[in-house]
């Protein structure tokens, strides 16, 4: 019988972590180094706490690499500290190396013991982890008094090994959109370019304002921007950015993540010609899927544009453990404001 230790990863320990999650099954960008210190870098509110998972035989205290546990401690207050793993909806939990003949029983009772510990030493207040559909963690997490949230889900594309199947399975509306930016001189290319760069956060920056939408800091898209997990594609028409997207890749999967587009330049199809031009990318450079990303449930027409692709819907729960109720209220009702004054100083600061 074996025993799981849950040892912290060291900066020194980076390569060592991404050589693991490249390991791992459904592995992507958001459990990477790279995303981790992004993260780290452009949140303050944000601490990391990655974990190897560890396991001693009892009989001759042997010890074994058996996978990861990337996690963040958000601190949006003084008084209130969240456990997350991971931030947004990604996918988070466990990364086990494949054919370690893990005991998930045992894993699962160690688990919370070393979360136990966390709590009482960081006073977190709640806990929330976003297993993807291949984990079985869920149904532990129920039975440890943990509140599962259905309903999420985010649209993936296999690409296969032939484009041009991929090509001809799109919805017509597509390749003919597609046609459409190009005849209309629409030009799709990833860029290096610090000016293309500014110029989509702009578009980016009015994109959210225009969705309510919450922005991502031009510091995290800019260190993603300069590092080898992400690329920029930009269309442009007569020299000019009108839209752009930021896709991050790793292992087998390329995901669509930041996007925008100036709606003075919709009719020339921008968005189908970078999705079109993303999704070659991806199929001709070996990746096996492509991740649309999460949707809101009452955004059909989002929904309905991403399975013109022929992305097909990947569901999956969050589980979630209130720890200190009062914290957690007071966090729940100055969210919405917190939200509102973080948009306004990323307009202003950029």
């Amino acid at each position: 019988m074996a025993d799981y230790r849950f040892e912290p990863v060291s900066d020194s320990e980076a390569e060592a972590w991404d050589q693991l999650i490249e390991q791992c099954q459904n592995s992507t960008a958001f459990q990477t180094w790279t995303w981790r210190s992004a993260l780290a870098t452009a949140f303050k509110q944000l601490t990391p706490h990655y974990f190897w998972i560890k396991s001693t035989n009892e009989q001759t205290s042997q010890s074994e690499l058996v996978g990861g546990l990337p996690t963040f401690i958000f601190q949006p207050m003084p008084t209130v500290k969240m456990l997350y793993s991971l931030p947004w909806n990604l996918f988070g939990g466990f990364f086990l190396l494949p054919d370690t003949g893990v005991d998930h029983s045992q894993l699962y009772r160690d688990l919370h013991q070393h979360l136990r510990h966390i709590i009482t030493t960081e006073k977190i207040c709640q806990i929330t982890f976003v297993p993807d559909w291949t984990q079985d963690l869920g149904t532990d997490l129920i039975q440890n008094a943990y509140r599962e949230e259905t309903g999420h889900f985010t649209h993936l594309l296999n690409t296969g090994a032939d484009y041009n199947l991929l090509w001809s399975a799109y919805n017509k509306r597509v390749r003919g959109a597609v046609r459409k930016a190009e005849k209309t001189g629409v030009k799709v290319y990833d860029t290096t370019e610090q000016v293309d760069l500014n110029q989509f956060y702009q578009i980016y920056l009015q994109t959210q304002q225009r969705l309510d939408g919450t922005p991502k800091p031009f510091a995290l898209i800019s260190q993603l921007f300069e590092s080898d997990l992400a690329k920029l594609a930009i269309a442009k028409h007569e020299g000019k950015v009108i839209a752009g997207l930021l896709y991050l890749f790793f292992n087998q999967t390329v995901t669509l993540w930041a996007g925008a587009s100036d709606p003075q330049f919709w009719e020339f199809r921008p968005n189908n010609a970078i999705f079109h031009h993303i999704i070659r990318w991806a199929c001709t450079s070996g990746y096996s899927w492509v991740d649309f990303g999460a949707s809101p449930p009452d955004n059909i027409g989002l929904i309905k544009h991403k399975e013109e692709y022929r992305a097909v819907p990947y569901y999956f729960n969050s589980y979630t453990k209130v720890e200190m109720p009062l914290q957690v209220a007071l966090w729940e009702k100055s969210e919405p404001t917190l939200r509102k004054v973080y948009a306004f100083l990323q307009h202003i600061g950029n």
